[in-house]
């Protein structure tokens, strides 16, 4: 299994599961790095659309955070697959609803 993280402008904000460097490279170019736009943390979004997204070999924290969650999500019933389960490293403002985004891994 390979964990990447994914900076924005040098910020580690997300680990994710790829099967290879050039298939993480290409969901965060198509599909992850648009959607970090729509989450927000300390009143801004995660990625401005232009600053530098890098992707990366996750570390060893980055990783056990990311296997922490995936637990946490499977012993609350979510059945999460491993393959689309990703973790914030950041902590992410509250929505309308008054609930996280997301988990901050």
């Amino acid at each position: 299994m390979a964990l990447f993280t994914v900076e924005v402008a040098g910020r580690p904000v997300l680990v994710f599961h790829e099967q290879s460097p050039e298939a993480a490279e290409e969901l965060v170019a198509t599909l992850i790095g648009p959607d970090l736009q729509e989450f927000e943390a300390g009143g801004e979004p995660l990625w401005d659309g232009q600053s530098e997204l890098l992707v990366r070999a996750a570390g060893a924290e980055e990783a056990t955070r990311w296997q922490e969650g995936l637990a946490e999500a499977r012993d609350g019933g979510d059945g999460q697959d491993e393959e689309e389960f990703a973790v914030f490293l950041v902590q992410l403002d509250e929505t309308e609803e008054g609930e996280a985004d997301e988990e901050e891994g």
